[in-house]
């Protein structure tokens, strides 16, 4: 329970904080936009935040180790970010309407930013899971 509830927090606390950021700093949605766009995404961040972990985690010891140096933590954190997210991002974005092409346009312009919040994430998680008294993955 422990693990869920960290992985759930560090998930909706992160999105919030970055999303609302590239919402309000990079596309220019008003603070009020950006605050319903930011609730309407907690139920998604309540059923990603542990699946996350655990994809992450299994990513770590399939091709990592807590050895793993600094740079193939980064590439592992991007590589789960980007092959996590994207997908994610692309069936939520297909069941509210959008056509493959709309899809393929959003997600080639928010990409930058998931590739760039890989290991901020990563570590913010660890950060999280130490702060519940979790074990974790570099």
């Amino acid at each position: 329970m422990r693990r869920y509830l960290a992985d759930t927090f560090a998930m909706v606390i992160f999105s919030t904080i970055v999303g609302a950021f590239v919402e309000v700093a990079v596309t220019g949605l008003t603070l009020e936009q950006s605050g319903r766009i930011r609730l309407a995404a907690i139920p998604v961040m309540l059923l990603a935040g542990r699946p996350y972990g655990i994809y992450r985690d299994w990513l770590f010891g399939l091709l990592g180790n807590m050895s793993s140096g600094p740079f193939k933590a980064a590439v592992l954190d991007t590589s789960a970010n980007v092959t996590f997210q994207v997908p994610v991002y692309s069936c939520l974005l297909a069941l509210n309407g959008a056509t493959l092409r709309q899809i393929l346009t959003v997600v080639s312009s928010i990409i930058l930013i998931i590739v760039l919040s890989g290991r901020p994430y990563g570590l913010f998680l660890v950060w999280f899971r130490r702060l519940f008294g979790v074990p974790t993955s570099r």
